[in-house]
């Protein structure tokens, strides 16, 4: 059997072609795709993948969550481990456990073994780093062979995205392909001839940003001022220190709050702010492991602002409560430069594969970040001759690389 499977920063789905179409697997029951997050149990030394892992962390069993497992590909921090109680847990293992489950919850669902795999990713692990990004892909692949697949493909994923589209026929088409996923934005220019035979990629670009990088810039410069960033402390004058701040705004880092030195970091804070609130409020979430669900309450307000001008966050302690009314003006006011940077890479999209915006006839936007108004009218607006295509945003990549595999014949 063949799966296309999209390992995304913050979700991963899997998808298969048979007669009866393309369809997603249901990894857990009532969900097509599974928050890409491994926790490890100190006690049991299990690990448990998907909404499970967030369950048993949140549970308050003792272990090591880990998110956004696959912003370490793009980065030297693949060569590095991570502390699991006693013992120090390579980077690619942790992928490589992840990616084991959830082709063994695939195979379960089929009742097949998978013998092949179109494995999505991004145009760039690593944007600035040729030899990081090709790494990236070398060490996936290897964590996939670890998990039992024979046969390897990869396939960009904006590219995936417009293989999942089904255009009608009777025209030529010339698409742009929007994909913003956690860590990294990804763009395509693909040409589908007038009956659908023909599948051309023009030209792809992609950075190392995404919608991460939206939740730290809300996280660093707005709420974490409930918690005492940027506060000046009392007793010496000195400004509040910003890594412990910078660290509870980094998914991947999460778990570094809870690490002595950080402690004994806000354990001085205290001592030179002691009427410090906000502070007592830091030290209150450290002490209570509640740094992850503080950053899952930062994509709700990020998410929320999609559909509503403001959105309210609260934190509440048995010593004060905590309250920031967040406008979508202030965050687009802090996105608005990697937006930028996101534009100008979708332009270079654009003349490497020779094509003006006017020539664009459909766009195909993936991810969930797309759909904040921001990014669809600085990455989108261009394109006046062009159709909004009506796609999955969330399962695309993962369709249409199952369609790959399909219309190439590697079933």
């Amino acid at each position: 059997m063949q799966v296309g499977i999209d390992f995304g920063t913050s979700n991963t789905s899997v998808a298969v072609c048979g007669p009866r179409g393309t369809s997603l697997l249901e990894l857990e029951p009532g969900s097509t795709s599974i928050p890409t997050a491994v926790f490890y149990g100190l006690d049991s030394g299990e690990y448990a993948v998907g909404s499970m892992a967030l369950s048993e962390y949140e549970s308050g069993e003792e272990g090591r969550l880990m998110r956004s497992i696959k912003s370490v590909l793009g980065s030297a921090l693949i060569e590095e481990a991570t502390e699991v109680g006693s013992r120090r847990l390579p980077f690619r293992d942790v992928i490589a456990h992840f990616l084991r489950r959830v082709i063994a919850d695939a195979e379960r669902l089929m009742g097949q073994r998978v013998q092949s795999v179109i494995q999505g990713r991004p145009v760039s692990f690593n944007d600035k780093h040729a030899d990081l990004d090709q790494r990236g892909q070398t060490i996936l692949e290897s964590c996939l062979h670890e998990a039992g697949v024979a046969d390897v493909e990869f396939l960009f994923e904006p590219v995936a995205a417009a293989r999942s589209v089904v255009f009608p026929c009777g025209r030529e088409k010339l698409i742009f392909v929007i994909d913003i996923g956690g860590g990294t934005s990804d763009f395509s220019v693909v040409r589908i001839s007038d009956d659908n035979s023909e599948f051309d990629v023009l030209g792809s670009a992609g950075l190392y940003i995404g919608g991460n990088d939206f939740d730290h810039k809300l996280s660093f410069f707005e709420l974490s001022r409930l918690f005492g960033n940027w506060e000046t402390l009392e007793l010496n004058g000195l400004p509040a220190p910003s890594g412990p701040y910078s660290t509870l705004s980094d998914w991947k880092s999460l778990n570094k709050l809870y690490t002595r030195e950080t402690q004994k970091q806000i354990s001085w804070m205290i001592l030179n702010s002691p009427n410090s609130k906000a502070i007592r409020a830091f030290d209150h979430l450290v002490r209570n492991h509640e740094a992850h669900a503080y950053a899952k309450r930062t994509e709700q307000i990020k998410i929320g602002l999609s559909d509503t001008d403001q959105q309210v966050f609260t934190y509440d302690t048995p010593d004060a409560y905590l309250e920031l009314l967040v406008a979508r003006k202030t965050f687009e006011a802090l996105i608005d430069d990697a937006v930028s940077r996101m534009d100008a890479v979708a332009m270079e999209c654009l003349v490497r594969a020779g094509v003006s915006p006017d020539q664009v006839t459909d766009i195909v936007m993936v991810g969930g970040s797309t759909f904040i108004p921001l990014v669809q009218a600085r990455l989108a607006g261009r394109f006046g001759n062009a159709t909004l295509s009506a796609n999955d945003r969330f399962g695309a990549v993962a369709k249409g690389l199952a369609r790959h595999g399909a219309a190439t014949g590697k079933v």
